[in-house]
Formats: structure tokens, C-alpha cells, sequence
């Protein structure tokens, strides 16, 4: 098999590319821990009250699928970079949406979701 050199996975280009991978990755990953933790410590937690218990069950799983909408961006990102503007969107959106309803992966979790979204609408 043989590659093509100018392709924009070598030399400088490649470390600039997989830095949005990986911050996304790692903000989405933090985020799906927290959500996970909403999940089934919260209605533990607030076992006495049953409707608090729920809510805190309803309050996880949304911030799981934000912080999984984040990995599949970040996914995307690697997969198909030349739709990085989108991508990187998605990623902004769903890191600020978790950030404002759950703290958003213990907030570094948002911030690195942030900054790898905002740095792949960039790298084009």
C-alpha cells in the first residue's frame, strides 16, 4: 500500500489537525463520565424522593447523549476532515449546551470541548 505524501495527514499538518481530534475527544469522554454519574448516583443519592431521583436519571441521560454527540463529532472530525466547519459547529454547540445544563464534564470537559470545536472550524 502506498500513501501520498501531500495528503494533509503528514509533517505539520498532521499535529495541527489531531489537536481538535483529541481536545474534542477528551472534553466528549468527560462529559459522557459526568453524564454517567448523574445517572446513577443521583437517583441513589435522592432515593427518598422519587421524582428528584427520576429527574436526575432524565438529567444524565441528556448529558450522555451531549457528550456522545461530542465524540461523534469529534469522529467526524478525523474521518471526514474536509466537513470540519460543521464538525467543529457541532462541537461548540453541544459543549455549551452541557456546560450550561450540567457543568459540562466537571467544566474542563466543556472547555476542551470548546477549544478543539472552535480550533477545527479554524484550521481550514
Amino acid at each position: 500500500m502506498t500513501r501520498d505524501v501531500a495528503t494533509p495527514t503528514y509533517g505539520i499538518r498532521a499535529v495541527y489537525s489531531t489537536w481538535p481530534f483529541w481536545l474534542s475527544l477528551i472534553g466528549g469522554v468527560l462529559i459522557i463520565i459526568e453524564g454517567v454519574v448523574l445517572a446513577v448516583v443521583g437517583p441513589i443519592l435522592l432515593s427518598g424522593a422519587a421524582d428528584l431521583g427520576m429527574g436526575m436519571l432524565a438529567f444524565g441521560i441528556v448529558v450522555f447523549i451531549l457528550g456522545a454527540i461530542i465524540v461523534w463529532g469529534a469522529y467526524s472530525l478525523r474521518t471526514i476532515p474536509i466537513r470540519h466547519v460543521i464538525y467543529g459547529a457541532i462541537i461548540v454547540i453541544a459543549s455549551i449546551l452541557a456546560l450550561v445544563i450540567a457543568g459540562g464534564g466537571f467544566v474542563i470537559g466543556s472547555i476542551f470541548g470548546i477549544v478543539g470545536g472552535a480550533w477545527a472550524i479554524m484550521k481550514g
